[in-house]
């Protein structure tokens, strides 16, 4: 069977059988000893899955997906857990001593001595930073495991200033960007009066046609077909200082 869901059971077992701080008194909190063995045995777990995801991706993947089949909260839980203290691993360094101690245990019990809501926080000593293993509990159930680092207060400083930086610096460059655009919008209509200076003009045959066709089209209804292919023809010889008889009209069509 699965290592770490192994150890997640001996968890439920083990804060299940304790009992609480007190006898037959409702709402107690739970006692020291099963806060300790509840958090060493998340600990045991994190750690074993992690390591397991480090040495052989393809068999944590296909436990994890086996246990999602049964119960998919605790395998989100689980997954959740084993990215939090992954992340952690790095920072912390290596652990001086696997047995922590409680620095903080807000469980309440009901009347048989089962966790109900609270959590727990296990100091755990590293070489680097020291951490802390927090459980989360809720209505009887386990609803987060996960690595909190415990950095001094210039290491805090530092990131909430280097944060400060970023935020602000990425804010100060899209306004420069944007005062850059509307800079640009200047630049629009002189690239047009570009486009149009370089278009080719028109040659005076094309203009001359285009201006009797034009004159013509507007008093369309008071000349027949003949008319207008006479005055476009003479138009034309005119400019070309020949007569009609050296070229044929065969067909009149409006451009745009």
């Amino acid at each position: 069977m699965k290592k770490w869901l192994v150890a997640l059971c001996m968890c439920l077992c083990l804060f299940s059988l304790t009992a609480c701080g007190k006898e037959e008194t409702e709402n107690v909190t739970l006692s020291e000893n099963a806060a300790i063995s509840i958090s060493e045995s998340n600990l045991s777990t994190v750690m074993g899955g992690v390591e397991l995801q480090k040495e052989n991706p393809s068999e944590y993947d296909a436990q994890l997906a086996s246990y999602a089949r049964e119960d998919k909260e605790g395998a989100q839980l689980l997954k959740s857990a084993f990215e939090s203290w992954s992340k952690s691993q790095e920072d912390i360094g290596e652990l001086l001593d696997e047995a922590g101690s409680i620095v903080n245990n807000n469980v309440v019990c009901d009347a048989s001595g089962y966790p109900m809501n609270g959590s727990i926080e296990y100091l755990l000593k590293g070489s680097s930073h020291d951490a802390i293993l927090e459980t989360v509990f809720e209505r009887g159930e386990i609803k987060s495991i996960t690595t909190n680092v415990q950095y001094d207060m210039g290491e805090k400083m530092g990131k909430a200033g280097l944060n400060t930086l970023l935020g602000m610096g990425t804010v100060f460059v899209i306004l420069i960007l944007i005062s850059l655009i509307i800079a640009l919008f200047g630049f629009i209509p002189k690239i047009q009066e570009a486009f149009k200076k370089d278009k080719k003009p028109e040659s005076k045959v094309e203009q001359a046609v285009d201006n009797t066709i034009a004159q013509i089209v507007e008093k369309e209804e008071l000349s027949d077909d003949t008319e207008l292919v006479a005055v476009i023809a003479a138009a034309i010889a005119s400019y070309e200082s020949t007569s009609t008889d050296g070229f044929v009209v065969r067909s009149i069509r409006k451009v745009r």
